[in-house]
């Protein structure tokens, strides 16, 4: 297997350096000049977008983690006065809440329904407004009340890569603040190709028949079965972390509907739920999930279901944690190779990358997290 880090490591590392910047002139761009109080960056649609120099207030919409970036990039949320809802849930019961409690005070207000009003979003006063690019309908009526939009992309960015999205989203984030950003990047690049790296020797020997066949609940409910499949997120940690992704190997693209006949199809070794549900383990391997079945199910009579962890965002989609999630994934998927602590490593990775010292509660509350971080 490539090593998952190789695109990022070549694209995010010389990214990087290449910040926009501006000096006391002027800089023409196609839409005209900027003042020396701004600069011009390429979000992710490849669009050139003017900025100020000195970005203090930011709104992030349906692009719901890069709220978590910009902690990264920046050590700082003080500059997220605006989040979506869906964000704002995830947030509060994210250790992000502890170690940076001003991504409480962002404002929710700006979303009405689940689309974005202006005249809330106005009271707020963002400087940028950062949205999913494959949204435009909303970054055409932000960019047309007068508020500079940045597009990104999620699983367009590198085949469905969470670590090179992440990566990715660090660029355009050093590309706003500048050097700090770019040097924090560094670390946690050169952090996940160490696991990965540490992951890969690991495997080294193992044959595919003796790898678990894995399958990602991705949304679910009584009335709904998701699951994530070849393309999107879940196909990548599968593969990093040595398993077998039964579900993209069968032809599912992205997220996909299904039924429990197809479930008993695949019958997977190892389940895991994201943090995109309020579905805990329990509610499988109980049974008691309303006209649904599970009980057959291999993962759940060997009690092999996990709910992913949610620490400075939900470790699904691009995050500052996934290094850990890739640690976690590995131990899951092969606990007779990878024999670490897993609760010492996400100590040490948060007193090394956050400067801060979890106890064992919160540790706790990152392997197990709630149900209401799911809640839309």
């Amino acid at each position: 297997m490539k090593k998952l880090y190789k695109l990022m490591a070549l694209g995010a590392l010389s990214a990087l350096t290449l910040a926009a910047c501006s000096d006391a002139s002027s800089v023409a761009t196609d839409e005209g000049e900027t003042s020396a109080e701004e600069k011009v960056i390429q979000d992710q649609l490849g669009r050139d977008v003017t900025i100020p120099n000195d970005v203090e207030r930011i709104v992030v919409g349906g692009i719901l983690p890069y709220f978590s970036t910009w902690y990264v990039g920046t050590n700082s949320t003080e500059e997220v006065v605006g989040l979506h809802p869906n964000a704002y849930n995830a947030a509060e019961n994210s250790m992000l809440a502890n170690i940076s409690p001003e991504i409480l005070d962002a404002s929710t207000d700006f979303v009405k329904n689940g689309e974005v009003n202006i005249e809330e979003l106005m009271k707020v006063d963002p400087q940028i407004y950062f949205e999913n690019s494959s949204d435009e309908k909303t970054l055409e009526k932000v960019a047309e009340a007068g508020i500079s939009t940045v597009g990104l992309q999620t699983i367009q960015v590198a085949d469905a890569d969470p670590l090179a999205t992440f990566n990715s989203w660090l660029k355009i984030t050093s590309d706003i603040k500048g050097g700090e950003v770019t040097e924090r990047a560094d670390r946690f690049i050169e952090e996940g190709e160490k696991v990965q790296t540490m992951i890969d020797e690991g495997l080294t020997g193992v044959e595919d028949t003796e790898k678990p066949r894995v399958m990602f609940l991705h949304r679910h409910s009584d009335k709904s079965i998701i699951v994530g499949g070849a393309n999107f997120f879940s196909e990548k940690w599968i593969k990093a972390t040595g398993g077998t992704d039964i579900v993209g190997d069968d032809g599912v693209e992205g997220q996909k509907e299904v039924n429990m006949e197809q479930i008993y199809a695949w019958n997977p070794d190892i389940i895991y739920i994201t943090n995109f549900t309020e579905t805990q383990p329990d509610d499988l391997l109980n049974n008691s999930v309303s006209g649904q079945d599970w009980s057959e199910v291999q993962a759940v009579k060997d009690g092999n279901v996990h709910k992913v962890p949610l620490g400075i965002y939900r470790w699904f989609p691009p995050n500052g944690d996934a290094p850990l999630m890739l640690k976690w994934m590995a131990q899951i998927n092969h606990p007779e190779v990878f024999d670490y602590d897993i609760n010492e490593e996400i100590k040490n990775y948060y007193s090394d990358f956050y400067e801060y010292e979890l106890t064992d509660e919160d540790v706790d509350s990152i392997l197990h997290p709630s149900s209401d971080a799911a809640k839309y």
